[in-house]
């Protein structure tokens, strides 16, 4: 896999890949034990997904996944990975898992 298919983002870094930005705004626990993280992405519009690891979620045309998040619960020391999955042939955002709104 090229570096242009992954992301790895960590404390108050953003990332730029191709006509998207890329940053993490939280890291929390639910209630249920599971734990999210809260990503902004801007490509055409600002979007903010909150996602449990293995979660794929929408970039433009582009499908991305959440593929892991080490280190964490430390404030500092931990880093998230996203990994480009698909481009959607008809330029439709494609959603599978996650919760996406736009800001």
């Amino acid at each position: 896999m090229s570096n242009a298919d992954t992301v790895a983002l960590w404390h108050g870094i953003q990332r730029h890949r191709e006509n998207a930005r890329f940053s993490v705004q939280d890291i929390y626990r639910e209630s249920d034990a599971s734990v999210r993280v809260r990503l902004v992405t801007v490509a055409t519009e600002v979007r903010i997904h909150t996602l449990r690891v293995g979660e794929t979620f929408p970039v433009g045309a582009e499908t991305w996944q959440l593929t892991d998040l080490t280190g964490w619960p430390s404030e500092d020391d931990w880093l998230v990975m996203l990994r480009r999955v698909a481009t959607s042939p008809t330029g439709e955002d494609v959603r599978e898992g996650g919760t996406a709104v736009q800001g």
